[in-house]
């Protein structure tokens, strides 16, 4: 390991264990006044009030989520000024961001050593996943995310098939009182322009927000610029994104959320024993759209009712009119309807049930046009006890027209007292059924392939004081995986023919010594295996630390920084991939109440990489931007 590495992680490691001693190796716990224990009743005082939304079937506070979750709000979001979602997700411990080129090419997310088709992403609740059972993060937007919130370990109970390994869930953004409005442009490094156009509003019982956003770049090579690809390669890309909320009687909500992107992007092709290599007339063109119909409504004092209906579409058009291999034509789509009752048994007891149905379609031109069937059903309890202890239980069983049945659990925990110490675990199963590649595409399909599954656990230690002005935390984990499907070179199919292990450690520290200094830093230890082979898993680093601060040197200036070293790779044929670190800063004054002005710069140190083998990650991009805002 270099030694600044490990300089590095010493930084990070020491006050971190220091943190963790517990409080009474140092002073006498003065007892609680009220009960005159050295436990408050009440255990929660340092630590976050924040609403999580994913990490149950219904929305708990975070202190009592005992699954490890991390989320991404608004306000980080706006103070770091990132485009993409793939870019906001690199400082998430645990998770790893990997794409094979720049601007509008493949962007996969691994979370804790998981493939890429093992994280299952959400946008308003709504699964998007493609033929070949995974999500290409390269065309989505940060535009209009009011939130981001990222859980890690199976929660298949939760979301059913692909949630094997974890689940990004993007929330849209609801309306405000009044009239809102931003326009926002930016330019700058590879002939980068992006205007975006933003509004929300609300009166009365109606809210509503919209964005419009246009981004156009020259690019790099997809293919190694380092290995003496010089062709650039641009990419586009265009989102409509909206929420429309109508507030019901006793605290109701109807929301209506739509989201389209459409993108244009400049490929390379591949020379077999020689790899990524310059093309210069293939391209692809991406239309994805979401949209959901969603209804909370109290019934009664005790009974909640939710109700759901979704559709989503992801169509890929690949050319090449200098080779037959890569054009396809490419069309995912499905179509949800589900219905949940939470019922409150007691003041600290709530059941729920739930019901879905869900249609899924595939279709690569030319090659197959298949549907699929799910049926679902699930429950859980979530348990409480005098606010220091929160325990969930949940089942869930999906049935599949194609492949048969599954049945998987889940059950977490999280344990509050002194008022600062929080003790959190969870335990589970995750499949994820075959895709419709997998199942149909010619030659190579295989309709006997079963579920890839899988199971869980993590535990961890928290600890929050100086009335959450620092908080640390250590947590363990471990997942196996069991009938992973891959192509089988002894049969020239897809085939249920590997088994992989996942075991490591996520540490965390949150400093906010005073108003308008924050400063989050992660390190993940993962060491991953393939059960068949004795290797590491391909592109799941062993080691990975990020840091991200923000601080305001002067009224009306804002600096946000983020930093990744990534260290200990293989790609997937067992050849090492680079270590590499990756700086990027967001600089913005409001010079007037309505205007800012403000700098970003992305691998700030102009470092040289390759995230993928054989890909181009760009070097030093700067971008200059105006934002106009209207209260």
């Amino acid at each position: 390991m270099p030694h600044r590495f490990k300089t590095a992680l010493w930084a990070t490691a020491l006050p971190l264990l220091s943190l963790l001693i517990p409080a009474g190796a140092l002073r006498a716990q003065d007892p609680d006044p009220q009960t005159g224990d050295n436990f408050s009743d009440s255990a929660s005082d340092t630590f976050s009030d924040e609403i999580v939304v994913t990490a149950n079937r219904v929305p708990a506070q975070a202190e009592t989520v005992g699954s490890s979750v991390t989320v991404i709000g608004r306000e980080e979001i706006e103070r770091r000024g990132a485009t993409s979602v793939a870019d906001l997700l690199r400082t998430v411990p645990g998770l790893d961001v990997a794409q094979s080129g720049g601007p509008g090419t493949v962007a996969s997310v691994f979370i804790r050593g998981g493939n890429s088709n093992h994280t299952l992403v959400l946008i308003d609740g709504v699964r998007v996943i493609n033929n070949s059972g995974g999500f290409d993060f390269s065309s989505l937007r940060a535009d209009n995310v009011e939130r981001i919130e990222v859980l890690r370990g199976p929660q298949s109970t939760l979301y059913g098939s692909e949630a094997i390994g974890g689940v990004v869930s993007i929330i849209t953004r609801r309306g405000r009182s009044g009239f809102h409005f931003e326009l926002d442009g930016r330019a700058g490094s590879l002939d980068t322009r992006d205007v975006r156009l933003q509004a929300d509003g609300g009166a009365g019982r109606f809210d509503y927000s919209l964005s419009v956003a246009d981004r156009r770049t020259d690019g790099v090579s997809a293919a190694s610029e380092l290995r003496g690809n010089t062709e650039k390669d641009p990419a586009s890309d265009r989102t409509v994104s909206g929420r429309l909320s109508l507030a019901t009687r006793k605290d109701g909500r109807v929301d209506l959320v739509l989201r389209h992107s459409d993108s244009d992007s400049a490929l390379d092709g591949f020379t077999f024993g020689v790899g990524p290599t310059d093309d210069l007339n293939f391209t692809q063109e991406r239309r994805l759209s979401v949209a959901s119909l969603q209804l909370f409504q109290p019934v009664t004092d005790r009974w909640n009712l939710r109700v759901n209906a979704s559709a989503q579409r992801d169509r890929s058009t690949l050319r090449d009119p200098d080779t037959d291999f890569n054009n396809a034509d490419q069309d995912s789509r499905s179509g949800e309807l589900s219905a949940q009752s939470e019922w409150g048994l007691s003041a600290s007891d709530t059941l729920v049930v739930g019901v879905s149905k869900e249609r899924r379609q595939g279709e690569n031109v030319g090659s197959y046009d298949e549907s699929l069937d799910v049926d679902s059903a699930w429950v859980e309890n979530n348990w409480a006890w005098r606010e220091r202890l929160y325990l969930t239980a949940g089942a869930r069983h999906d049935r599949y027209s194609k492949f048969g049945e599954e049945t998987t659990y889940r059950m977490t925990g999280s344990y509050l007292w002194q008022g600062d110490w929080k003790l959190h675990g969870s335990f589970g199963t995750g499949f994820r059924g075959p895709s419709f590649d997998e199942l149909y595409f010619p030659f190579a399909g295989n309709l006997e392939l079963r579920p890839e599954s899988s199971e869980g656990f993590d535990l961890g230690l928290e600890r929050s004081f100086r009335e959450g002005a620092v908080t640390a935390g250590v947590t363990v984990f471990e997942n196996r995986f069991k009938d992973l499907i891959s192509f089988d070179l002894t049969t020239f199919t897809f085939g249920n023919v590997r088994r992989a292990e996942s075991r490591g450690a996520e540490a965390s520290l949150r400093l906010r010594p005073r108003d308008g200094v924050e400063i989050d830093a992660a390190y993940t230890y993962d060491d991953t295996e393939d059960r068949d082979t004795g290797l590491p898993l391909a592109r799941r680093p062993r080691h990975r630390l990020s840091l991200l601060t923000s601080f305001e040197p002067w009224t009306g200036l804002k600096s946000t920084a983020s930093a990744v070293a990534v260290r200990d790779r293989i790609d997937s044929d067992g050849t090492d991939m680079d270590d590499y670190q990756r700086v990027d800063l967001s600089l913005e004054y409001r010079l007037r109440p309505w205007l800012e002005p403000y700098f970003l710069a992305q691998n700030l140190f102009d470092k040289e990489y390759e995230e993928v083998n054989g890909f181009t990650s760009p070097g030093f991009v700067a971008l200059l931007g105006l934002r106009f805002r209207y209260n």
